[in-house]
């Protein structure tokens, strides 16, 4: 190929002007090949749950090389087990009253899984340590509260933990620490940590989720309820989101709500801390970026679900239809199409292994998995990498086989 494109430019003028005129030709069709190929690849469809357990998935946290903790209902009854590397299943929830009451399951430093199984009570479950428990209670004279969702932040060689609880006339936040940053043996992390007093939230106002933001500083989202209706309804109460900027450290100080922020309208379904330590508050009508000076920014974004992959890349999935998810990185959004629409009502979502696994239902309520390869989109083996090469690697020659004749002219020309 290039011996004949030398030969065309070393022609008369008219047929340089014919091998100039050809390239251009073929960036056109190479631009409008890549185009052609430019949904998604990786994309995986199956009609079914979870391959060990097959039920409709709650909630989901996964771990290295396809382990696995995660909540299904399965014929009309909850459980709640763990997966792990060498393709065991442990029942971890069986001696729970109710495992569909469980609010939160969140991961702990060392891999470890927290929930609240009964009011006062956190049990820390080492799923990397041959599946032991630490059973912590959590008490604060004759009161009673159940945990709704727990955020760890380090501090130093320790850890602290910030609550969501429901007390008995409103929810509250809750703090508890120091713990050790060596979870085991179990009754050595807990045994210096002090549970705070509640902070009661405004009487308008139920929190839902809390994460960190930075030394002492939290971040809690819940709805508000506005004594005004909408236009449709005018006597109903409404509520929409908002976004709550706690301080506390260590110590029987109860935690501190400084700030809140409104949000017009939706629902907050997830609250993802990023690798910088900033947070994303993704929702169903928009998302919000939350800084570690606590400026935030509106982001024209809506999804059912998101997740963060190992890169810090957090994908934001539409509902049932959509024709595209989005890809939120360096506070940048891409969007990529996909080659059919999500064919699933989502209802969470996790990466692992660079694979992000969306579990929800289908259209007759049975559970189904989408999975997408986070890795896919550019790679060698899509369409479209492919051809990224192939463009890269023609237009290369060419090019070079051009400035080679034109060289080559100029010195003769001298």
């Amino acid at each position: 190929m290039a011996k004949g494109w030398r030969g065309l430019l070393e022609e008369e003028s008219e047929h340089q002007w014919l091998a100039m005129g050809g390239f251009f030709v073929f960036i056109i069709i190479g631009a409008l090949l890549i185009q052609g190929t430019s949904t998604l690849p990786g994309v995986d469809y199956r009609t079914n749950g979870l391959d060990e357990m097959d039920g409709r998935v709650l909630e989901i946290i996964y771990g290295d090389s396809g382990s696995y903790t995660a909540m299904v209902i399965n014929n009309g009854e909850g459980q709640l087990f763990h997966h792990n590397n060498d393709v065991e299943v442990h029942d971890i929830g069986g001696e729970y009253p109710d495992v569909l009451g469980l609010s939160f399951i969140t991961e702990l430093h060392d891999g470890s899984i927290a929930v609240s199984p009964q009011n006062n009570t956190l049990d820390i479950i080492h799923v990397n340590a041959e599946m032991e428990r630490t059973v912590l209670p959590l008490t604060d004279g004759e009161e009673q509260f159940d945990v709704l969702d727990l955020a760890e932040q380090q501090s130093e060689d320790s850890y602290r933990w910030l609550m969501v609880t429901d007390e008995a006339e409103s929810s509250g936040l809750r703090g508890f620490g120091p713990v050790g940053s060596a979870l085991l043996p179990v009754d050595e992390p807990m045994k210096n940590a002090d549970l705070t007093v509640a902070t009661p939230a405004p009487s308008n106002i139920n929190w839902r989720m809390v994460e960190s933001l930075s030394d002492g500083q939290w971040v809690a989202v819940g709805s508000m309820s506005s004594v005004f209706g909408n236009d449709d309804s005018p006597a109903t109460p409404t509520k929409h989101p908002v976004i709550g900027f706690i301080t506390w450290n260590e110590g029987p100080t109860a935690p501190m709500l400084t700030s809140i922020e409104e949000i017009d309208k939706g629902e907050i379904h997830s609250l993802i801390q990023l690798e910088n330590g900033t947070l994303l508050a993704a929702g169903t009508d928009s998302a919000l970026y939350i800084a570690k000076d606590r400026t935030t920014t509106s982001i024209d974004v809506a999804s059912v679900s998101a997740s963060i992959d190992e890169t810090g890349k957090v994908w934001l999935l539409g509902s049932k239809g959509s024709t595209s998810v989005i890809r939120f990185a360096d506070g940048e959004l891409e969007t990529l199409p996909l080659s059919r629409p999500i064919p699933l009502n989502i209802e969470v979502a996790d990466v692992s292994d660079d694979i992000l696994h969306a579990h929800g239902v289908n259209e007759n309520g049975e559970p189904v998995t989408y999975s997408i390869d986070t890795l896919a989109i550019g790679s060698i083996e899509s369409g479209r990498g492919f051809l990224n090469l192939m463009f890269v690697a023609i237009s290369s020659v060419v090019l070079g086989v051009m400035l080679w004749t034109g060289s080559k002219r100029l010195i003769q020309n001298q």
